[in-house]
């Protein structure tokens, strides 16, 4: 791999970090609004984090290079690079919107779904406008919306979990909820680096092979067996225990993110 390539991954892979935090963040407060009853301090404090990301993504998006040529990617063209940096910037603003309505008493779901939809919008964009075929297209799409679903739930599930330690008394359910989708989020990654192997786009056989058991091992493995301790300690209510293996998990699924990133943006892999 060439230096130019090297620094395109890099910036790219800065990109999909930024931004799997800002949806897959999004998505999880979002749920655990219709589903459990997560305290506002907690729902306006990650939406806020959120929208963070989300700005440092529509920055990171900005300084994108073009890609060089043997790129896997393509350039997305001025038009897409537009609608998707508009989009960023749009799920920055909404999640002010929304950490303004928590902060009011409400929960904000209506724009909590119109943020959460915008951002899975961006994802989308990208994935059309830098893949080089339909099928690529589609297979980075699957890819781009796991990594936030996993990557932001993991963030989401760490912040939640630190929520217990200062204020103990707080029912276990929506921890739990968020730690099981977590894990569900991370067997469907599972599958999915396996299927990519079958259809010819998985990282064995393409001589990084080294990397993509790194991917395997650190970035899905290991976070499935956290995952599952911090749900099974939550469950018992070990708080402590739990916030110190869902820290850990963040760790390990940003470390699988960086490397499912890096291999495709670098070259063209798909783990």
């Amino acid at each position: 791999m060439s230096a130019d390539a090297i620094f395109l991954s890099l910036s790219y892979i800065n990109w999909v970090v930024v931004s799997a935090l800002a949806v897959g963040s999004h998505a999880a407060v979002l749920l655990l609004t219709y589903r459990s009853t997560p305290t506002r301090g907690y729902r306006g404090f990650t939406v806020f984090a959120a929208g963070g990301w989300a700005f440092l993504a529509w920055l990171a998006d900005g300084a994108l290079p073009s890609p060089a040529a043997g790129s896997p990617i393509q350039a997305a063209g001025a038009d897409l690079d537009a609608l998707r940096r508009l989009l960023l910037v749009c799920v920055a603003s909404l999640a002010t919107l929304w950490m303004l309505r928590i902060a009011r008493g409400s929960d904000g779901r209506f724009i909590g779904v119109v943020t959460v939809g915008t951002g899975i919008a961006a994802l989308l964009v990208a994935s059309v406008g830098w893949a080089p075929s339909v099928g690529i297209a589609i297979a980075l799409a699957l890819q781009l919306l796991l990594l936030a679903a996993v990557t932001g739930g993991a963030f989401a599930a760490m912040v939640l979990a630190h929520w217990y330690l200062v204020t103990p008394k707080l029912p276990e359910a929506p921890l739990l909820l968020v730690s099981r989708t977590l894990g569900i989020g991370v067997a469907l990654q599972i599958a999915l680096f396996f299927a990519w192997h079958l259809v010819g786009l998985g990282g064995f056989g393409s001589g990084w092979d080294f990397f993509a058991i790194l991917r395997l091992v650190i970035g899905l493995i290991f976070p499935a067996a956290l995952t599952y301790g911090g749900w099974r300690t939550a469950r018992v209510r070990s708080m402590e225990s739990a916030t110190g293996l869902l820290y850990i998990d963040l760790g390990a699924v940003a470390t699988g993110t960086i490397l499912a990133a890096g291999l495709f943006f670098g070259a063209g892999i798909l783990v």
